[in-house]
């Protein structure tokens, strides 16, 4: 690139030479224009143009250099802010260490405390005292010729007959409202409303069951058959609303906890 600009300059220097030379020379001709003048002028006008082509490059190799330089600048700049950056997170780093020092430390005396405070507790509860098993009482021989006396309360006790429970004779359902027969909470012995089922107990667990003959039962029964009589009675014919029911044979239960289970429907046929 030296070189290039030293023989630039050269020319240039040569050019101007030839055109001083030139005017020279037209000093002496004044009077009229020769081949050297021409010559002088073309070659001034070269120099120039050969100045302005070294300027200009000059210009660009300056430009060059300080475009290199700012983005050298640059990334210094950005080289310098990574570095604190850096510094920054390494402090913070450094801080939380420290933190985590402190939580230990702390957590460690939590455990310290908790551990006396366990200490005091199980020395101030005093230790319960072994259970001592009890000797069974020595039971003295009753003599022959004492016969034991029996208190008359203990007597009158005895004396008495022991209740018997007996099952109640009916026993009145509105529904079967348990899947496959009655609930024994919903049973009542004495109604004081319409009960569509009697259920008469025939053993301990054991029962038969109809439906009454009450007028107004049976009407609540045949305004909807089947909520009050599907589930406990087979059908021998249609049921109608006016009409009146007659039991054909008795259904039969057994108790299985709290329900009187279903063991056989009672069969039913409907009238006018």
């Amino acid at each position: 690139m030296m070189m290039q600009r030293f023989r630039k300059g050269w020319l240039l220097a040569i050019g101007l030479t030839v055109s001083l030379v030139a005017q020279a020379q037209d000093g002496e001709t004044a009077s009229k224009p020769s081949f050297y003048t021409y010559l002088g002028l073309i070659l001034a006008l070269l120099a120039l143009i050969g100045l302005v082509l070294l300027w200009w490059q000059n210009r660009l190799a300056w430009d060059k250099i300080n475009s290199e330089r700012r983005s050298a600048t640059g990334n210094s700049d950005g080289v310098r802010e990574l570095s604190g950056r850096v510094m920054s997170l390494e402090r913070d780093n450094k801080a939380l260490i420290v933190k985590l020092k402190a939580l230990d430390e702390q957590v460690i005396q939590l455990r310290q405390l908790v551990r006396s405070d366990n200490r005091q507790v199980a020395t101030a509860v005093p230790p319960t005292p072994a259970v001592e098993p009890r000797q069974a009482p020595v039971q003295q021989p009753v003599r022959p010729s004492e016969p034991a006396q029996k208190s008359p309360v203990v007597s009158a006790q005895s004396q008495r007959p022991a209740p018997v429970n007996t099952p109640p004779v009916k026993l009145y359902a509105r529904t079967a409202d348990v899947p496959g027969g009655f609930s024994v909470s919903s049973l009542v012995e004495t109604p004081n409303r319409p009960m569509v089922f009697v259920i008469t107990p025939t053993g301990p667990t054991q029962a038969t069951f109809r439906v009454t003959d009450d007028p107004e039962a049976q009407r609540l029964a045949l305004s909807d058959p089947y909520s009050y009589l599907s589930d406990a009675c087979n059908y021998q014919s249609r049921p109608e609303i006016n009409s009146r029911i007659h039991v054909i044979s008795d259904g039969k239960l057994q108790l299985q906890g709290e329900k009187w289970h279903i063991v056989e429907k009672a069969e039913i046929s409907f009238y006018v």
